[in-house]
């Protein structure tokens, strides 16, 4: 007995230290790494190798690219890993590195971060409703259930308020973004609307809700939202090459029209990468990162929605999504950050992150804890045969 209990004694921890050692590496590449510098003044660049990605699926993703009849409205991929620039590709318009763009819906994720950011400094909170928010106006179709509307039902958008922006082409008199932007007072289109459903009972995206956020924003810090967005996220970020458009009383389009550069689009995911810091500082609070990060209605059988995020569970993302196929994918379990920009609808860019951009970095991620986990189990094996030989001569079996 007294050899077997050593043998347990010598054993155990060896097997826990192993099992300790496979979980704590497993570990690092499920959250986003401390960065080695910030961006503030520009992206530091770095070779896919170096930073744990197959530069051969990126090459195939380029060919796929050029063989594809939409390739040419392609403008730009960015893939920043562990903080670095590893690839960046504007389609052969090298120029298209300085070119600030509209970045259309992803304008939406930026209108919830001052949303969060001007909660945190006590100017209004989440269950606030939208009409003691906007008493100075005369509300028209007011009910019970417009009364019920809160921030946080615009950001889910769940609010109940009508909207039909994919029925006719944005062009068409009758599509609502077309109706709003014709319109006199935005802010009054949408809220003087009659209800369609109880607050919180489904999920219909609404743009114009979105523009809500940006004059609440307005209304309740009493500062434009640009000069809002300007002091408390764009100067911090560096990011000084802008255009955001407005409705004729000054309030920025808060659902569309935010123009930036690809990197700047970078940037903007990479602070939410890291929960909303941004060198020492809390640029959004962690927990509205988390939280707009987060489900809070059901879109369809593979995605859900946050506030003012698209919510990706098969591919481990969460992205802020605008027309054209402007995307900006956030995937923490890989420190990643992937940016398109392009000019057309007739294809889905998607397929690349899935078919090749993913694959090219958790392919090799997904080795690392492998080969450590077998080594460690090698090395406890090979320590415990040795314990095994040793305590076996020190107390030989007795028949």
């Amino acid at each position: 007995m007294k050899r077997n209990q050593l043998l347990v004694a010598t054993l155990l921890p060896l097997l826990l230290a192993s099992l300790f050692f496979i979980s704590g590496h497993m570990e690092v590449v499920t959250k986003a790494n401390e960065p080695d510098y910030w961006p503030t003044d520009d992206w530091q660049t770095a070779t896919p190798t170096s930073q744990g990605m197959n530069p051969t699926l990126l090459t195939q993703m380029e060919q796929n690219i050029a063989a594809q009849p939409w390739g040419f409205a392609l403008r730009s991929i960015l893939i920043i890993r562990h903080g670095y620039l590893v690839y960046e590709n504007y389609l052969g318009i090298p120029d298209r590195v300085n070119l600030s763009s509209n970045i259309y819906s992803c304008t939406k994720s930026v209108s919830s971060a001052l949303i969060g950011i001007a909660i945190n400094q006590g100017f209004l909170n989440l269950d606030d409703r939208l009409v003691d928010i906007f008493s100075h106006l005369t509300i028209d179709n007011l009910d019970s259930r417009k009364e019920a509307i809160t921030v946080e039902h615009l950001l889910t958008m769940t609010s109940g308020l009508p909207w039909d922006e994919w029925t006719y082409p944005y062009s068409n008199p009758n599509n609502d973004w077309q109706r709003m932007t014709t319109s006199s007072n935005w802010v009054e289109f949408v809220i003087n609307r009659p209800m369609d459903f109880t607050p919180g009972a489904n999920w219909v995206y609404n743009t114009g809700g979105s523009h809500l956020l940006s004059a609440i924003v307005h209304q309740t810090t009493g500062t434009s939202t640009l000069s809002f967005a300007e002091s408390n996220l764009f100067s911090p970020l560096g990011i000084t090459d802008y255009y955001w458009s407005h409705d004729p009383q000054g309030n920025v389009n808060g659902g569309s029209a935010l123009q930036l550069r690809a990197r700047d689009m970078a940037k903007f995911g990479f602070l939410y990468l890291h929960n909303g810091t941004w060198d020492g500082q809390q640029i959004v609070p962690a927990s509205w990162v988390a939280a707009s990060t987060a489900s809070h209605a059901t879109v369809d059988s593979v995605t859900e929605y946050g506030y003012q995020w698209w919510i990706h569970p098969d591919l481990g993302a969460y992205a802020a999504h605008g027309y054209l196929n402007q995307h900006i994918y956030v995937i923490p379990n890989l420190d990643m950050v992937v940016v398109f920009t392009a000019r057309s609808t007739a294809f889905n860019p998607s397929y690349l992150l899935s078919e090749y951009i993913l694959p090219s970095a958790s392919a090799l991620d997904n080795l690392l804890p492998l080969a450590i986990g077998v080594g460690a189990l090698i090395t406890t094996a090979i320590v415990a045969g040795i314990s095994v030989v040793l305590i076996r001569r020190k107390y030989p079996k007795t028949s």
